[in-house]
């Protein structure tokens, strides 16, 4: 019985397609587990990769720290001790100077009073800094501040200004100032400096850069002090970023001096995911490249070693199927065991079907020769009979015998006729219609010219297969009812105004329906009674024989028999009495 075939999607229902499927789901929980394994490896990279810049930020920036710390220290000592000296204004002047020459990173040293005077101080000559409510703010601060002096004159150089409040009683009475001059705290010796940083930034809480060294880091400045508002809570941070000419840096923020001063270093990226001409790759990349690979492996691991063997199976078996060829396998050396052993067993199988359709068609070719042999014997004993029959006719003495013994003669040369087309025919369970009825009918046509040269004949029919069981009888049919019409057109008296015909025809009227007819030019009351009677039983045999069932018309135009009867298209089978 034949499968129905259902609306399928060829690649989903592919082996290959559910190898990978299968495979991509056993591999999902070892990629989970690499991407996993490859972020925290990565993860730990950024932070090495940080904590590496960070030191090497410190040892950059360990020079201006120390000097930053000494003068703060020293400021915080001044302010200490400055109660000895106040009252004794050259003795002020005396202490701060040597202050001041003792060390060489800072330029000046004094201090502010709240009026904005500064009369003790390494300078010679007192001096005033303003009398305005700014300069008394910055004189009467509690903080320690760092401020950042630009030259008032070309040729001098910027300084940083450090204030220290000297606080007696909860009281300011002045800041002590001390100014470090820019290019000195930048000239500070660092204790590694075989890797120093492409640019060094130093600035306070606002933003406002105090000293800059190497390449400029961003531009513009105010982007600086946005970006050190944002990350003076996480002290040191590491961030990435571009300098002022739009290269990739990296940058690293820490803290120079608690609440005063803080430092920013670039560094060039140089690898992993620092480096300045690499393509940061997501972490899943990697592991996903290598489960598409396995995927790609599989699929055409399965591709070569079972779809194409099978495709190549399938196409032999089609060809086999359609003209019994058998080619040759494309290459059985690289087939796996299981798809060898389904190769040997289909060309063993081939071979065997091949040798038993042999067998059956020797065996079909032997049985037709016999059936062709049965057929032509039969043929010969009846033609032997009706030529023996044809001798006691000529040797029979009362025309009623030789009437008798010819009609009998007949139906005998009938049965060989459909023996003689029946062993003719290349099927022999099968016979056509319409060279049997020409044979037939021909033979009562030439029979005509004996009665009159006047009739009209004619045979109309369609070409389709009759099987032995329906060719005997519609052929003793054909020659019954054909014979008792020219019995009777010899009995009756021709006429002018009638004239005499003799039709046949066997036609299809309907699938797997058809109608034997035969018209004659008057009726049919010639003979004997007993031959009548004779005539119409073997009529109604024969009829019954075919399956059908015999209608008889008489009109005064003539004569008409039809039988209509199923076209048996099966054979019987046959039964073993």
């Amino acid at each position: 019985m034949p499968v129905e075939k259902e609306d399928r999607w060829p690649f989903l229902q592919s082996l290959p397609f559910r190898v990978v499927a299968f495979l991509s789901l056993a591999l999902l929980p070892i990629g989970l587990l690499a991407i996993w394994q490859t972020q925290n490896l990565d993860e730990t990279l950024r932070a090495r990769t940080a904590l590496s810049l960070v030191a090497l930020t410190e040892l950059a920036i360990s020079g201006e720290r120390q000097t930053l710390q000494r003068a703060i220290g020293a400021a915080r000592g001044q302010a200490a001790t400055f109660d000895l000296t106040d009252d004794d204004p050259a003795a002020c002047r005396a202490a701060f100077r040597a202050f001041s020459d003792a060390d060489p990173s800072i330029s000046f040293a004094g201090f502010l009073q709240p009026s904005g005077q500064i009369e003790c101080s390494s300078e010679a000559a007192p001096f005033s800094i303003g009398s305005d409510d700014r300069a008394r703010a910055v004189a009467t601060s509690a903080n320690t501040v760092l401020k950042t002096r630009h030259a008032a004159e070309p040729g001098e150089g910027n300084s940083v200004i450090l204030l220290q409040p000297v606080v007696q009683d909860g009281v300011v009475r002045g800041q002590i100032v001390l100014a470090l001059p820019t290019d000195q705290l930048s000239s500070m010796p660092d204790l590694d400096n075989a890797e120093p940083p492409l640019s060094l930034v130093i600035f306070d809480r606002n933003g406002r850069i105090i000293a800059n060294q190497g390449e400029a880091p961003v531009n513009p400045v105010v982007d600086l002090s946005q970006e050190a508002l944002l990350r003076l809570g996480a002290d040191p941070s590491t961030f990435v970023g571009r300098n002022a000419d739009g290269e990739r840096r990296v940058f690293v923020m820490l803290t120079l001096v608690p609440d005063l001063a803080y430092a920013m270093t670039g560094w060039a990226p140089t690898e992993g995911f620092l480096a300045s001409s690499a393509i940061t790759l997501p972490s899943f990349f990697l592991p996903a490249l290598m489960w598409l690979a396995s995927l790609l492996v599989a699929y055409f691991a399965v591709h070569r070693l079972v779809v194409s063997p099978v495709q190549d199976l399938r196409t032999r078996m089609r060809r086999f199927a359609s003209d019994r060829a058998l080619p040759k396998a494309k290459s059985t050396e690289m087939l796996p065991q299981e798809l060898f052993d389904l190769e040997q067993t289909f060309v063993n199988m081939a071979y065997d079907l091949i040798d038993d359709e042999a067998r059956m068609e020797n065996s079909l070719r032997e049985k037709n020769v016999l059936l062709k042999e049965v057929h032509h014997r039969v043929k010969n004993n009846l033609q032997m009979i009706s030529s023996i029959m044809n001798m006691q006719i000529r040797s029979a003495r009362s025309d009623e015998s030789r009437h008798a013994l010819k009609r009998l003669q007949d139906r005998v040369l009938g049965l060989a006729t459909v023996h003689r087309y029946i062993y003719q025919s290349k099927d022999l369970a099968r016979t056509e219609a319409q060279p049997l009825m020409q044979d037939i009918c021909g033979t009562l046509f030439d029979q005509l010219p004996e009665i009159g040269t006047d009739i009209t004949h004619d045979l109309k029919v369609d070409n389709f297969h009759l099987l032995p069981d329906q060719a005997v009888p519609l052929a003793l049919l054909v020659g019954e009812v054909g014979t008792n019409a020219l019995q009777h057109m010899r009995a009756a008296t021709p006429t002018e105004d009638a004239p005499r015909f003799l039709m046949f025809s066997l036609l299809v009227v309907s699938p797997g329906m058809a109608q034997f007819q035969c018209r004659s030019s008057a009726g049919n009351s010639e003979g004997s009674g007993a031959e009548k009677n004779v005539g119409h039983q073997l009529i109604r045999a024969f009829s019954v024989q075919l399956g059908g069932k015999v209608e008889t018309s008489e009109t005064e135009a003539g004569h008409t028999v039809t039988v209509a009867f199923p076209i048996t298209t099966t054979i019987p089978d046959a039964l073993d009495y």
